[in-house]
């Protein structure tokens, strides 16, 4: 499921319940022993009984509560750059790739639509901070690094010059020993990203948000905070360790990691069976009861 229709399911569940403020964002937190005073980059205040951050992997939230996200961030050694282009080779519900060590491209079409998803991933020793903050500069970095491609790589080049939804970041994790403080927690990756190479980031965010929200239904903040982070970090922690720095089974380094994860993809159907419980189903949801 694209997430931007999973996105569209969730706001038309709430839209009627829910106040959404967009094009805005939170310039201070105030906490008292009464509530959050929150002031608002496009102006005004409020003041509410609690806050929770779902901002993301690089929240605003997260660095008002706790400080730089440099102290939790636990860069991989990739980066990447995401966006939409014409799905000029006619895909349909069908992902093909170019791969070699240290650079992967791929196109992926969710259904069958004039348009694909293409993902350029690459091997980057340090964490590209200026990229991040500076459009021309993501573009210039994916272009150099893609230059002497084959493939369809040329090409995709060219649409990530013109794309209005280009996304680019760092692969990287966010690693907490807390979550809350005070009146306000972090949810999903705000608290926890696990990064795209384990495929559990939205997952993750929907399970910590039912957990969250289920925890505080019959107590007060504090104990509620206390349950959320006691019954949902074990499974944040075996789905983030599922990859480390470096390890990305998908995008090798090298020429001999490459050739055997090409022999892995060939012998999916032959493999052994995994034992015990995977990650993404290490946790049973309780079932809440309503407040």
């Amino acid at each position: 499921m694209r997430r931007g229709d999973l996105t569209g399911a969730l706001h038309a569940a709430v839209r009627d319940d829910v106040e959404f403020l967009f094009d805005d964002s939170v310039d201070t937190l105030d906490q008292t022993g009464h509530g959050v005073d929150v002031t608002f980059r496009g102006g005004g205040g409020r003041r509410f009984d609690m806050v929770f951050g779902a901002d993301g992997l690089h929240s605003r939230t997260r660095h008002l509560l706790f400080g730089p996200e440099e102290r939790f961030h636990r860069y991989l050694g990739y980066s990447f750059a995401g966006f939409t282009m014409r799905n000029t080779l006619g895909l349909s519900h069908k992902t093909v790739m170019w791969n070699t060590p240290g650079r992967a491209a791929a196109l992926y079409a969710a259904g069958e639509d004039d348009e694909v998803h293409a993902l350029l991933t690459f091997a980057h020793r340090e964490p590209p901070f200026d990229a991040i903050r500076d459009p021309e500069a993501r573009r210039d970095l994916v272009a150099t690094v893609f230059a002497d491609a084959g493939w369809e790589v040329p090409g995709m080049l060219a649409a990530l010059r013109d794309a209005d939804d280009l996304f680019f970041d760092g692969v990287s994790q966010i690693r907490m020993p807390r979550w809350s403080r005070g009146r306000a927690a972090l949810v999903g990756d705000a608290a926890y990203a696990p990064s795209f190479l384990t495929g559990q980031g939205s997952s993750l965010a929907l399970v910590g948000a039912y957990m969250l929200a289920g925890s505080l239904a019959d107590r007060d903040h504090a104990a509620g905070f206390a349950a959320y982070e006691r019954h949902t970090r074990g499974f944040v922690t075996v789905n983030q360790d599922q990859v480390g720095e470096g390890d990305a089974a998908l995008f090798p380094t090298t020429p001999r990691a490459l050739a055997r994860r090409n022999d892995m993809l060939r012998d999916l159907s032959a493999l052994p069976a995994t034992t015990g419980r995977p990650a993404h189903s290490a946790l049973t949801l309780p079932a809440f009861s309503r407040p």
